[in-house]
């Protein structure tokens, strides 16, 4: 009796170890289908514009955080007094946070307003200066708010082509994010590749699509009534992620702006590159603790597919431990029935054509996007150099669980590059 009993105990695990398994084999599979859709809709809508234009009707409150910032924060400064836009229609704010070296004295060169934040009882961090920046700052002078890293460059469209959307009815936006240090390394030079990927086939087919954009923590632009209701997450590390997940699930779109373009640093040794991952992945995982459910719960109490969408982009932190868990569960029941192998098998030829539907997009495609953007050679092999970083993934997620939520680890900051080098070059 009590073999007949494990026996059936057993079998009864190993059908529900066989569900789980085929579930998320459909999880990865959906998700892989929507993400290779995207790529096809970015190549088709490559020369496509879709609600761009410029306006001048708006008044901006501009918001630079820095934390010891003074080899970089003066090249800001610079490139947002030199906006094409209208200079009694904004005000620029450096909100220096614990600064200890010469940021604050390098920012008293400048016509703008400072907000110094240094008290020892007052917790650092990215998002407590921002909103502590609020109590200083006079909202009825300004219709939107914009949000920059000390390290950013801004485009001169931006202010115009946010207020053409602002006039429209938009409440959050987020502009085009690339890099201005691509020719400092190899290491920047593929990340900076991957941005440029990001925008084409990700950001700019999602809006096509009615999808909100990604915010990117920097060329952030929100409405003022925003600003008031939605303070900055203090507790997390990836307070645009969390931001952005808080505005989704409470049915507030957020526009792309593909002529508001703001540059920024990329790392340049792997350190850097490490701890700003590490992060990234614990702020990551902490807003899909916090949100996931409810963007979940309003996918389907409102149909909204936008929810449904920050929901699989904001799981998509698990990725890598769902694909091992899979991975493990297929071999453990390789006999059995698999989803994954079952559509490998299904149709004559789809060996042939799904390593063709994975070429082309992965492959192809942005190759011709990147030849077609005039992107010089070491631009092109940087393309295909992309999947070195991944040999990283495991140990950054893995350092992203067990990374603190006091300490923010900044990046260290170095470029010497003004907006004047980059539009000389474009």
């Amino acid at each position: 009796m009590v073999f007949k009993l494990n026996l059936y105990l057993m079998s009864i695990a190993g059908l529900i170890s066989s569900i789980i398994s085929n579930l998320l084999q459909l999880a990865i599979f959906i998700n892989g289908l929507f993400y290779i859709f995207l790529m096809f809709l970015g190549a088709y809508i490559f020369k496509m514009g879709k609600n761009r234009g410029k306006a001048f009707s708006k008044r901006f409150a501009v918001l630079v955080a820095a934390h010891n910032e003074e080899k970089v924060i003066k090249f800001f400064m610079e490139s947002a007094l030199k906006a094409d836009y209208p200079k009694e229609k904004y005000d620029i704010y450096a909100v220096l946070d614990h600064c200890s070296d010469r940021t604050q004295e390098i920012c008293s060169n400048y016509p703008i307003k400072v907000i110094v934040r240094d008290g020892k009882e007052l917790r650092p961090g990215k998002a407590a200066a921002l909103n502590y920046a609020y109590k200083y700052i006079d909202f009825s002078l300004y219709d939107a708010f914009c949000y920059f890293d000390a390290d950013s460059l801004m485009h001169p469209n931006f202010f115009s082509s946010c207020c053409f959307l602002l006039e429209k009815g938009a409440l959050a936006i987020q502009g085009k994010q690339l890099s201005k240090n691509p020719d400092d390394c190899w290491l920047s030079r593929i990340i900076s590749v991957g941005q440029i990927i990001s925008a084409v086939f990700f950001q700019k087919p999602k809006y096509f699509l009615g999808l909100s954009a990604t915010f990117h923590g920097k060329g952030i632009c929100l409405k003022k009534n925003i600003v008031s209701n939605f303070p900055w997450d203090e507790d997390c590390l990836t307070e645009d992620l969390e931001m952005q997940m808080r505005l989704i699930s409470s049915g507030i779109f957020i526009h792309w702006a593909e002529d508001a373009i703001v540059y920024d640093e990329q790392p340049v040794n792997i350190r850097q590159y490490m701890k700003r991952t590490i992060r990234w992945t614990r702020g990551s995982l902490d807003t899909a603790k916090k949100h996931l459910l409810g963007l979940f719960m309003r996918f389907l109490g409102n149909k909204d597919i936008k929810a449904l969408e920050g929901f699989i982009y904001c799981a998509n932190v698990y990725r890598l431990s769902l694909a091992g868990i899979s991975a493990i569960l297929i071999y453990f029941h390789f006999e059995q029935f698999n989803l994954l192998i079952w559509i490998y098998h299904l149709i004559p030829g789809a060996e042939l054509a799904i390593k063709m539907l994975f070429i082309s997009p992965i492959i192809i495609i942005p190759f011709m996007v990147l030849l077609l953007e005039k992107s010089d050679i070491k631009m092109l092999i940087a393309y295909f150099l992309q999947p070195s970083l991944a040999i990283l993934r495991v140990p950054t997620f893995i350092g992203g669980i067990f990374k603190d939520r006091i300490n923010w680890d900044r990046t260290e900051h170095s470029s010497a590059i003004a907006i004047s080098d980059i539009i000389r070059m474009q």
